[in-house]
């Protein structure tokens, strides 16, 4: 009877938890849906490179966003061959990443609930954590973004907390690694980039419990398929690491004082600032709430070691995230840290807030509050933030990148173009796309890493490989560049908030080509959305 009990009580909190889950998902995409005429669109460009090259993958056995030539663009291995698989199964369609993300958040909440019912905790009490999870993550924006983050968060914390559970009970060297650690470990890694800071942590804690062969099983298990990809890679002539990593990777200089300022930028404008938006302000937050929540909990924990380990791993994950990776881009990069963190930093406050005897120090309380509001504030506004613009996002997306895909589409679908924003315009149709940013091209990759990307360089890749029209943020280039080629149009759209820029310039690189580029964009004109503010030189 009291088993009985206790599954159908799981399962409400289960269903409450999934239904807060979905409903803001569902209200963000009829939002959407209602402004793009029931076109589906994901609010990042970057799920249309992952879905590109899953495409072409699928459809054409090649890893890129072209159909015959490998450009190493994901910034997740394991993520892109999901969707590619799916798309050979299914067919290719917008929506799988939506479902994958929906079917994984739900997975999440499963697994976290499953942990709070070990650490004893009260129906009542668990279903409030889960929605302070969806919230604070904030889960429904990670699934509408049909990233990979969302898998990112299911298996960095199935990874972490496990992890720390089983040094818990480790008594002797004769205790097996799970090898289910082993799968997390690989999987955290072939997802996200990021996953190679868990292992570092994890090996290390490994070598100070004297498991040296467990330390380098873990560490070769978990960046196999990293090193699989990277020498595939470099036999296709391309890096060893993908270019979208390397690109957004900090370069650091070992020569005069390139090494001193590197170490200054980490420790004042990525530790101690928030020059990166709330995103960065509410990342480092972590920073102080998880070693002050450990201090405060100190005493009720001195015995469980998990405890301790599972803080000390968030910590020197945040450190990392920080100091070497990005925050930010629709709070996507440091979903994991803060999901774990809430989790963590929950189960402490629900299992031993009796033990403050707060109602004999009531004096405190208000103090209490007052950091708590400090502390947790940062956070509170990024999920805000998240929430407020989700919809306006997918919209951006869907007035600027879908209708640069769609243009491209219906008059230069078989051309060769020039675009620095490559997800859309190489999803929806089959042009040859040559990326000015580098994403997915080598030979500015190249020319960026050794910094002679100049203008007469882009100009010449533009030549060289017969562009006809370049489709750019001026922003994002040297103004001497935009001007070899001739502006003829630029759209603008309103209320951007994802974007690269909210104007995105039409050029004829093929100075012949014109008046026709002009022509095709007067058609088409009428297909634009009534927000979008077109103009012509």
């Amino acid at each position: 009877m009291q088993s009985t009990s206790i599954i159908r009580n799981k399962t409400i909190v289960l269903f409450l938890s999934v239904f807060a889950l979905v409903i803001p998902i569902i209200l963000i995409e009829l939002n959407v849906l209602n402004v793009t005429g029931g076109i589906p669109i994901y609010p990042l460009d970057d799920t249309y490179i992952h879905m590109s090259i899953a495409k072409n993958l699928a459809l054409h056995n090649n890893w890129g966003i072209s159909t015959n030539e490998f450009q190493s663009a994901s910034s997740s291995v394991l993520y892109t061959l999901i969707l590619s698989g799916l798309f050979k199964i299914f067919s290719v369609h917008t929506l799988i990443p939506l479902i994958i993300n929906l079917i994984a958040g739900i997975i999440l909440l499963l697994v976290i609930q499953n942990r709070l019912q070990k650490e004893n905790i009260n129906f009542i009490v668990q279903l409030f954590i889960l929605l302070l999870v969806i919230f604070f993550t904030p889960l429904p924006i990670i699934v509408v973004s049909g990233m990979e983050h969302t898998l990112q968060c299911l298996f960095s914390f199935l990874f972490i907390f496990n992890f720390c559970d089983w040094i818990n009970k480790t008594d002797s060297s004769k205790t097996k690694f799970p090898v289910s650690l082993f799968i997390y470990g690989m999987l955290s890694c072939a997802l996200r980039y990021e996953g190679l800071f868990l292992i570092a942590i994890a090996c290390c804690t490994l070598l100070y419990y004297s498991k040296i062969f467990t330390a380098f099983m873990l560490g070769f298990i978990s960046i196999l398929p990293l090193v699989v990809f990277g020498i595939f890679s470099i036999t296709k002539g391309s890096y060893f690491l993908p270019n979208s990593v390397l690109l957004k990777a900090s370069p650091v200089e070992l020569h005069g004082n390139g090494f001193i300022n590197f170490i200054s930028n980490i420790l004042i404008d990525k530790l101690t600032t928030a020059k990166s938006g709330i995103t960065a302000l509410a990342t480092q937050r972590l920073l102080l709430i998880l070693p002050l929540v450990y201090l405060f909990f100190k005493q009720q924990i001195r015995n469980q070691m998990a405890y301790k380990l599972i803080a000390l791993f968030l910590i020197v994950c945040t450190l990392l995230q920080l100091s070497f990776a990005k925050t930010g881009w629709f709070y996507r990069y440091e979903a994991y840290l803060i999901l774990c963190s809430t989790v963590f930093v929950s189960i402490l406050f629900s299992r031993y807030y009796k033990q403050l005897r707060l109602r004999e120090n009531r004096a405190l309380l208000p103090v209490l509050l007052l950091v708590t509001f400090f502390l947790f504030f940062p956070l509170i506004l990024r999920s805000t933030a998240a929430y407020s613009k989700a919809s306006q996002a997918c919209i951006n997306i869907y007035e600027q990148q879908y209708q640069m895909g769609n243009f491209v589409k219906k008059y230069y679908n078989t051309d060769t173009l020039a675009v620095n924003d490559i997800g859309a315009v190489s999803y929806f149709n089959q042009s040859r796309v040559i990326d000015l940013w580098g994403l997915a091209n080598m030979q500015v990759a190249k020319a960026k890493k050794d910094n002679v990307a100049t203008p007469d360089f882009l100009d010449a890749v533009t030549k060289n490989n017969h562009v006809k029209i370049a489709i750019v943020y001026d922003s994002w280039f040297d103004s001497s560049l935009l001007k070899k080629w001739n502006k003829v149009a630029t759209w603008q759209i309103q209320n951007n908030v994802i974007c690269g820029d909210a104007t995105v310039s039409f050029y004829a690189v093929d100075l012949n080509n014109s008046s026709l580029l002009k022509e095709n964009l007067a058609t088409y004109q009428k297909s634009l959305p009534a927000d979008v503010t077109v103009k012509y030189y």
